[in-house]
């Protein structure tokens, strides 16, 4: 077994993880962006005491549906309404929209729709005309909505502000399988005693008394109020035939890569908040042999634990790896990428890179299936040498300060290239893709704070 380590670089900002009951759901704190991958062993909680935020009854009494932008939240109305057949032409295209539903003259309910986004959610009114509780759904690949997300909030009078204190007192996020059946519900909700409880459950144990419709047809433009439970006779008030200037909401997605072409190119400038301008230098880290072509994307000490490789495989083959840091005045203060380099071809557009039964549908707004870290430091590996390489040649390697460190095993003919981060936590690990589908690149973003704002110049 032989071993190489890239050259020096300054300290690293650090800080160990703390894994309590054998569940890993790391965050990156420092950017607020969750990272949803886990490692396996997450243990329920006993009996909870909290208290969810109920839909109301469902009515018989006439609906009357306004499809506008939004739900304007100061005059609590509905926002830039439009006509029935705008409606229908932006659902039609994926577009956003909203119908705000009436009952009795009274706002009951808002449904905000973009299927370029896969995302409805039936928001509930209260009689102070503010959303209380949301319902989402997603739309799968065979066309019909699955439960995805409720969140609900308790106002402490007439006057409280919507949304108060931005995070709602229940949340219950439904985890599903790549073939869309529910498996378990991640639950975060305010303890009646005080506190807050994070755990999850069983799908077939819904937190609440009730739950919301799952694995529903789509339904028509004028079909929401069936979801939102109001079943009586359904009319549409004529709106204006233009399409709104702007929204009151934006749909969901799912984190994208911030710059990552500048963040890998050697030489890029970026300007950072406080306007000190700071450039990208690449490191050359030699290269990886992948021979099975299934990348494994780990912290070194868990190559152990049986981690799972990328679904997305590269032909087999030798790669060249590169490493990224951000300079200041010539000198290095953060690694804030690695690359492996597969087609030399332009890229054209960027995946999140995922593991055998993972989907993007899992994900809400700006989350990302990150690989967890508790040692500031990630490895890459083809799969065919995950257990070649004991943990004491691994602490003996990566003994110093070097930008990189590399092991290689000829019996599995494999290396172990090993990266130094700025701190624990999950990293995703975007893949480039060519003009043909191709995969032309992956590349490891150890999201760096720095470049959290930062502008290319």
């Amino acid at each position: 077994m032989t071993a190489a380590d890239g050259g020096r670089t300054p300290t690293r900002l650090s800080r160990r993880a703390l894994l309590i009951g054998g569940t890993v759901a790391a965050s990156v704190v420092a950017l607020g962006v969750q990272a949803t991958r886990t490692s396996p062993g997450p243990r329920p909680h006993g009996p909870p005491d909290w208290e969810s935020v109920p839909a109301p009854a469902g009515t018989t009494e006439p609906v009357e549906v306004v499809y506008c932008a939004g739900w304007d939240s100061a005059a609590r109305s509905p926002a830039s309404p439009m006509s029935e057949s705008v409606a229908r032409g932006r659902d039609a295209a994926g577009d956003q929209y909203a119908a705000v539903l009436f009952a009795g003259g009274v706002a009951r309910a808002v449904v905000e729709v973009c299927w370029s986004a896969h995302h409805a959610e039936v928001w509930h009114i209260d009689a102070s005309g503010r959303r209380y509780r949301g319902v989402a759904y997603r739309r799968w690949p065979d066309g019909r909505l699955r439960l995805f997300e409720v969140r609900g909030w308790r106002y402490g009078g007439p006057d409280t502000r919507e949304f108060a204190g931005e995070n709602p007192a229940f949340r219950a996020r439904v985890h599903r399988t790549a073939t869309a059946t529910a498996e378990k519900v991640a639950v975060s909700a305010e303890l009646s005693g005080g506190g807050k409880l994070d755990t999850w459950r069983e799908w077939q144990n819904w937190p609440e008394p009730t739950r919301p419709p799952d694995d529903v047809a789509v339904p028509a433009p004028d079909g929401w109020p069936a979801l939102a439970g109001m079943t009586g006779p359904v009319t549409v008030r004529p709106g204006p035939d233009a399409v709104p200037a702007t929204f009151p909401w934006r749909p969901p997605h799912p984190l994208r890569p911030r710059h990552v072409e500048e963040v890998v190119t050697d030489g890029a400038r970026f300007r950072m908040r406080n306007g000190r301008v700071q450039s990208i230098k690449r490191i050359p880290a030699g290269t990886i042999r992948l021979p099975s072509g299934k990348v494994l994307v780990a912290d070194p000490g868990w190559l152990h634990t049986d981690p799972r490789p990328l679904t997305a495989t590269a032909p087999p083959g030798e790669y060249p790896v590169d490493v990224f840091e951000l300079e200041a005045d010539g000198k290095s203060a953060w690694t804030v990428a690695c690359r492996v380099a597969v087609k030399d071809a332009p890229v054209t557009s960027w995946d999140l890179a995922l593991l055998d039964g993972e989907h993007e549908l899992d994900l809400g707004d700006g989350e990302f299936f990150g690989n967890p870290v508790d040692t500031a430091t990630l490895a890459l590996v083809d799969q065919a040498g995950v257990t070649a390489y004991p943990l004491a040649d691994i602490d003996a390697a990566t003994a110093g300060e070097a930008v990189f460190h590399r092991l290689s095993d000829p019996k599995t003919g494999t290396d172990l290239v090993i990266v130094p981060g700025w701190s624990d936590g999950a990293f995703p690990v975007w893949i480039g893709r060519t003009e043909d589908g191709a995969i032309g690149c992956f590349v490891l973003d150890f999201r760096v704070p720095e470049l959290a704002d930062a502008e290319p110049v």
